[in-house]
């Protein structure tokens, strides 16, 4: 699901379920490669939300969270960021990231 700074709150920070955010960019190839692996990611599991955010468009909580490169992964539990990694990942490690920290 993409998102905005406008609905970050609501998408991210209230969340009931844990979340995995990627900062991604139109000009980011590697971007484009990994939304494959979070659509197939978001339609598979239900105890965690998957949900993407432009850099470009939306440097509100970009700058917040000091995202200086992309993809940009961010893991928020209950409100709180508890993990973060900044590089291309493959199916399995997202999948192994997400299995340590929720």
């Amino acid at each position: 699901m993409e998102i905005s700074d406008r609905d970050f709150d609501e998408k991210v920070l209230s969340s009931e379920k844990p979340v995995l955010l990627e900062y991604w960019a139109s000009w980011c190839p590697p971007c484009h490669t990994i939304k494959k692996v979070l659509k197939k990611l978001d339609g598979e599991d239900t105890w965690f939300r998957v949900v993407t955010i432009n850099v470009d468009r939306n440097l509100g909580y970009a700058s917040k969270y000091s995202v200086k490169g992309v993809p940009c992964f961010m893991i928020f539990k209950q409100g709180e960021l508890i993990h973060r990694e900044v590089g291309a990942r493959s199916e399995k490690q997202i999948r192994a990231m997400l299995n340590e920290h929720i």
